[in-house]
């Protein structure tokens, strides 16, 4: 009995000490300071999740629309809302910088949990050795957009972080928990995985599949775990993939070299695994040590990232899985070789004194580069004490010797994280240039509610991140024609082509475009087309260009931003030549999303063949046999507009007649007297009013409204089959 509560006294202070080492790193007095986290797309994520839990959440929707960028996008259809709810019941406690902020370090510190367990000998004992090879893996810098690592989570990835997580948590429940449950346990994280991002599910579930089907369990627990998964997802998932069609592919340039797979702090680590592995290859096998998983993780993302076709998967997006299977494969090794020096080595020995000397030496390291800093140094001190006097009190024990060494390596190379953590934790307030911005929104606050397009660059990181207009919908009244959720807006290259020619240095992402580049005139004619009534400059050279532009109108000038107003339009009626796009087959448009490559048709190749004569000719898309024919009338007047989140509705004095609408188009908008909405280019609606009166409303679709009581139906028949497991197991 007193080893047992010996071992567990130690499970309890080691989990606590890694704890506090990373929640200290991770700034944890920045989090609670209520202001607004900024950094990468981090910044700009505050606007689609205050949406969500302003506007969704109240409603009990997990999805709608959103007005706030790319003339409207659907909202949580294609992006993933788990970590948007996780915020929603953070923010009921904490401010919202808060609650976003610790809703950003929950996922790190899930990220080292689910490795930690992952790397256990059994389900109850906590592994140190997994804990370090949590804290090494999201402590890479190596790469800062791909995912998983706290790098990519700062840059915006944590939704990634979160997936990650929970694929872990799956996996171990599969495989090493010995609860009853542990199926059903399992299902609801990999639930969780797929509501936090697509990717991560999508390389997890083969193996996943593969350990449900062969692993011995009660049939009933099986079929409980396949219902669990499809309450959970269903509704969401339905959504997202029978509209994959209104996705922009993003075109992104996959990788072909070495060494964009393999990082360069992962290459040494290969190096060293091979001599361990080799070293120790007999014991590996004999122990069962390695497990299929991790080997997985490593020879899929090396096949998927040379020969995967080019499609919705972006192969940089391997790089994280790699990196998971041997860093997890390494640790393993380590434990073998921590196994044999305690089997010859007792108590305080050379060893244990030379593992405290690296210990020190490093912990040095890690102050000294960190020394100039005083507000880093407050949390670091705290870490490198509790290192050391961790290290003192278990001089006997190698393996806590051996990880607390490897611990404080990991912190002595860390070069830009306390960096990153502090930029963005200390919220776009805290910027010395943020009163420019303050300024700005202070005086757009005083404009009628419009749609602005502002000239991109990559200075505006002062700011907090070059994004930082982004966040126009949160701080005003006004909404901005570019956002997060590229893919998520079937408006958005249409937008990037645009401002392209408005910008001395346009970011151009989206791959595979005819950009405009210094065509400013072009520019100004899509302002129109687009519907933007404010577009803002930042340069001299775009102000200058604006200045003398008769089709735009000075407002005012913030330094160092100038405001000008587009004589543009919401509402008006199609007077150009039709073109008739028949609308493809749903599974079509399924297929061209995923496969990028394919030779069917859609809507997309017509609308961007033509974007340039938008005066002459419109690309509208019905269904087969409906005749449609353009405007005769050139008097359109239209009337208290209104243009919400649910609804757009307007008076007009031409009912009969085509109208176009500048709101991205999306199945889910309904008019309720007339015909319509048509998908209509560039990425608009048209609708054929009856009456003066049009309203239009963003509605459920059937399919929508049938996964939802398939959903409630699965989670009815999941608890009934719950409870009757439960009452079989009291009769035996």
């Amino acid at each position: 009995m007193k080893s047992i509560s010996n071992n567990i006294n130690s499970d309890i202070s080691q989990k606590l000490f890694y704890l506090i080492v990373l929640i200290l790193f991770l700034r944890i007095d920045l989090v609670f300071q209520n202001n607004t986290p900024t950094g990468g797309d981090m910044g700009a994520h505050i606007v689609a999740i205050n949406t969500f839990i302003k506007d969704f959440m109240p409603n009990f929707e997990i999805s709608g629309w959103s007005n706030d960028w790319f003339a409207g996008y659907p909202l949580y259809y294609f992006y993933f809302p788990l970590p948007a709810i996780i915020t929603y019941f953070l923010d009921l406690i904490f401010p919202f910088g808060v609650a976003f902020k610790l809703m950003v370090v929950i996922s790190t510190i899930l990220v080292v949990y689910s490795l930690e367990k992952l790397l256990r000998k059994d389900s109850i004992k906590f592994s140190s050795i997994g804990a370090t090879a949590g804290l090494f893996y999201v402590f890479t810098e190596s790469f800062t957009i791909y995912g998983g690592n706290l790098a990519s989570t700062l840059a915006g990835q944590f939704s990634f972080a979160y997936s990650l997580a929970f694929g872990n948590l799956a996996i171990f429940y599969l495989i090493k928990s010995n609860n009853k449950f542990r199926f059903s346990i399992s299902s609801i994280f990999l639930s969780l995985c797929l509501l936090s991002h697509l990717i991560p599910f999508i390389i997890y579930i083969p193996i996943y599949g593969f350990y449900w089907l062969f692993k011995k369990e009660n049939i009933n627990q099986k079929i409980l775990s396949i219902t669990i998964f499809l309450a959970l997802v269903t509704r969401w998932f339905i959504s997202l993939f029978i509209n994959l069609e209104f996705t922009t592919n993003m075109s992104y340039t996959p990788f072909t070299r070495v060494e964009d797979l393999i990082k360069e702090d992962i290459l040494p680590i290969i190096f060293i695994l091979l001599g361990l592995i080799i070293a120790k290859f007999k014991e590996l096998i004999k122990n069962k040590s390695l497990n299929l998983f991790e080997l997985y993780l490593v020879v899929s993302s090396i096949l998927l990232y040379f020969f995967v076709p080019e499609g919705a998967l972006w192969n940089g997006r391997l790089v994280p899985f790699f990196n998971l299977g041997v860093i997890v494969i390494l640790f393993k090794a380590i434990e073998i070789f921590i196994k044999d020096l305690n089997l010859y080595q007792q108590g305080i020995n050379v060893f244990t004194i030379l593992f405290l000397i690296g210990t020190i030496y490093c912990l040095y390291i890690f102050y000294d580069k960190w020394s100039s800093n005083q507000s880093y140094l407050n949390q670091y001190i705290p870490i490198i004490f509790l290192i050391s006097i961790f290290a003192v009190l278990n001089l006997r024990n190698v393996e806590i010797q051996i990880n607390l060494l490897l611990v404080s390596i990991i912190l002595s190379t860390v070069s830009f994280l306390p960096h990153w953590l502090n930029w963005n934790f200390t919220g776009y307030e805290g910027k010395n240039d943020w009163t420019q911005i303050e300024n700005l929104y202070l005086k757009l606050n005083d404009l009628k509610p419009g749609r602005i397009m502002w000239e991109p660059n990559s200075d505006m990181n002062k700011y907090g991140t070059p994004m930082t207009l982004m966040t126009i919908p949160y701080f005003t009244k006004h909404t901005s024609m570019e956002g997060l959720y590229f893919d998520s807006s079937i408006t958005t290259p249409f937008h990037f082509i645009s401002v392209s020619g408005l910008a001395k240095r346009p970011s151009n992402p989206v791959g595979g475009l005819s950009y405009i580049n210094n065509q400013f005139d072009q520019g100004i004619e899509y302002l129109n087309d687009l519907g933007v009534d404010y577009f803002i400059s930042y340069t001299e050279e775009i102000e200058s260009k604006a200045m003398d532009s008769e089709k735009l109108i000075l407002l005012f000038s913030s330094e160092p931003f100038t405001v000008f107003k587009v004589n543009s339009s919401k509402v008006e009626l199609i007077y150009q030549d039709i073109e008739i796009f028949s609308k493809a087959r749903t599974q079509d448009g399924i297929l061209s999303s995923i496969f990028r490559d394919t030779n069917i048709n859609n809507f997309f190749d017509k609308a961007y063949e033509s974007f340039d004569e938008l005066d002459k000719k419109r690309v509208i898309e019905v269904g087969n046999g409906m005749n449609i024919v353009s405007s005769k009338k050139n008097n359109l007047q239209i009337t208290d507009l209104n243009i919400t989140n649910d609804k757009i509705s307007f008076f007009t004095n031409s009912p009969g007649e085509l109208h176009l609408i500048k709101v991205s188009y999306f199945p889910n908008w309904n008019i309720t007297n007339g015909k319509g909405p048509f998908r209509t280019s560039p990425s608009f609606m048209s609708v054929i009013p009856n009456d003066e009166s049009v309203e239009i409303y963003f509605e459920k679709t059937p399919v929508e409204k049938n996964s939802f009581y398939f959903s409630l139906f699965s989670l009815l028949l999941s608890l009934t089959i719950f409870f009757k497991l439960k009452q079989n197991d009291k009769k035996t």
